[in-house]
């Protein structure tokens, strides 16, 4: 395995009268002979410092470099020998929330991890109004909010291990297409029109300075590659980071958030869709909704004998609101208890004192802030359900049509991946009974995490995974669920809770 980037402490043999070859010659000559390669480029920025650096040290320099094949590309040059200081930059650019990790190559493990709301929300909260956005004259401020929230969280994870930003020398990042086309200033409004058509699916090698992340200037940067125009790299580092394509067995990889998107098959064969969920389960749709962070409610069980609920609450902080998985759980337990029918709406002829109305609205009252002083009244409405059933539907008409596509049915497929913010937290049993998860053994659902970070992590530490990613995008056939002539109408059907794979 090889770091997406490398860094070796060299002497250089110092000019003389026998030996009066340019500095970067002779430094070439010893980059060869400790690496092995015959192509070596140098960019003109580093030249201007060779001759200052490589005297103040005596030739004692350390050398990061990127090496692709037969050649090797020199990123940095300093004095004496850094080689302990070799850092890399794992980045999710999520539509709601941008997640970054400060690993370090020589270790392996990750220094640091910290998320922040995309401050592009001040734009739009879904993607759809952004690419508007983006149309009517907005695409410099929606590139400027992206990079601002990665800057800022590369400060933040750099302080705490005392890690200088230009010390790191490699990022990683996976999106979906339009956070892509968002973080290199490419205007993505065309993918909200037929026929769909992004600027590009695969990125060219960039380095930091091209991007305008605040790392080391030449820092390489790899960006996964995106599909289509609603199936992006953040599902593709996910399929890395499970192995989905080195599998005899069938497996469905599955990241529920602004987009339901999938990929479904094995080593020989991949298919993949994408359908416009809705943000229901991204902060900020549901009326109590709050980001997975101290004061959400992530974990809810209502007695189906006195219908009163108990819930436990991040950081064991006075509850704030509902988070995704909060959210579902909800739901479920609603349904079970038979508080909500199958269309979602609330069966009010069941007696209960946490039917109040807010707002002219009916809703099920979880916190009630009267007399909980500490903290707001949480509660859930008929429209937060509705949004819900619009993300499951939406779910299920793309599984259908993926599994019809290849004529199999929902017992075939040996293993699920549940990636994102959601796939971590969100309650199988929950999930399942109200038809969001596909009905199956819930052993056969494995939580992936952030599949965007892990991909992410794994091309950072072994360069030779891009080729994995990239072997994965050229795979996969993808279904434009847009205008699928089936899904409208799958969708339609699949609004109800019980209607389940």
């Amino acid at each position: 395995m090889q770091t997406l980037t490398i860094k070796k402490h060299i002497e250089v043999v110092a000019p003389s009268l026998d030996n009066n070859l340019s500095d970067m010659d002779r430094i070439n000559m010893s980059l060869r002979n400790n690496f092995g390669i015959q192509q070596i480029s140098w960019p003109l920025d580093l030249l201007k410092i060779l001759s200052n650096t490589l005297r103040s040290s005596d030739g004692s320099v350390t050398v990061t470099a990127k090496a692709k094949d037969d050649h090797l590309h020199v990123l940095a040059i300093e004095p004496g020998d850094t080689t302990g200081s070799h850092f890399g930059l794992a980045v999710d650019i999520g539509t709601t929330v941008v997640a970054v990790e400060l690993i370090d190559f020589n270790t392996g493990k990750s220094l640091a991890a910290a998320g922040d709301l995309n401050r592009q929300v001040q734009y739009g909260e879904d993607l759809l109004t952004r690419l508007h956005f983006s149309a009517q004259g907005g695409l410099g401020k929606l590139h400027a909010a992206v990079l601002d929230t990665i800057n800022s969280l590369v400060d933040k994870v750099c302080a705490a291990p005392g890690v200088s930003p230009y010390q790191i020398s490699a990022f990683c990042a996976a999106g979906n297409t339009s956070m892509t086309h968002f973080l290199l200033g490419l205007d993505p409004s065309t993918i909200r029109r037929e026929p769909y058509a992004p600027i590009l699916t695969h990125v060219p090698e960039l380095f930091a300075k091209d991007i305008g992340i605040n790392i080391l200037p030449n820092a390489a940067c790899y960006i996964f590659p995106s599909v289509g125009s609603f199936l992006g790299g953040d599902l593709i580092a996910g399929a890395l980071a499970a192995g989905i394509d080195e599998k005899d067995e069938i497996s469905l990889l599955l990241d529920i958030g602004t987009n339901g998107e999938m990929i479904l098959g094995n080593k020989d064969w991949l298919l993949a869709g994408a359908g416009a969920a809705g943000p229901a389960l991204e902060g900020g749709v549901a009326e109590c909704a709050k980001r997975a962070e101290t004061g959400a409610i992530d974990r809810v069980k209502i007695d189906p004998l006195t219908f009163e609920p108990s819930y436990s609450v991040i950081g064991d902080a006075p509850p704030a609101g509902l988070c995704g998985s909060g959210l579902i759980d909800t739901i479920a337990e609603l349904y079970l208890a038979g508080l909500l029918d199958s269309t979602g709406r609330f069966v009010l002829e069941k007696k209960t004192s946490r039917w109040r109305t807010v707002n002219g609205r009916d809703t099920y009252m979880l916190v009630d802030g009267d007399k909980k002083a500490e903290g707001p009244i949480v509660y859930i409405t008929e429209k937060d359900i509705q949004n819900v059933l619009r993300t499951k539907a939406a779910m299920v008409a793309a599984l259908t049509i993926l599994l019809d596509s290849v004529g199999l049915d929902i017992g075939s497929i040996s293993r699920i991946y549940t990636a994102g913010s959601f796939g971590i937290h969100l309650s199988v049993d929950s999930s399942t009974a109200i038809g969001l998860y596909p009905k199956l053994p819930a052993e056969r659902f494995v939580p992936l995490g952030n599949g965007s970070l892990r991909g992410a992590k794994e091309i950072l530490l072994d360069s030779g995974k891009i080729a994995g990613a990239n072997r994965i995008a050229g795979k996969i056939t993808y279904l434009e669920l847009n205008i699928h002539p089936a899904f409208m109408g799958i969708f339609r059907s699949a609004k109800y809770i019980s209607c389940q794979l």
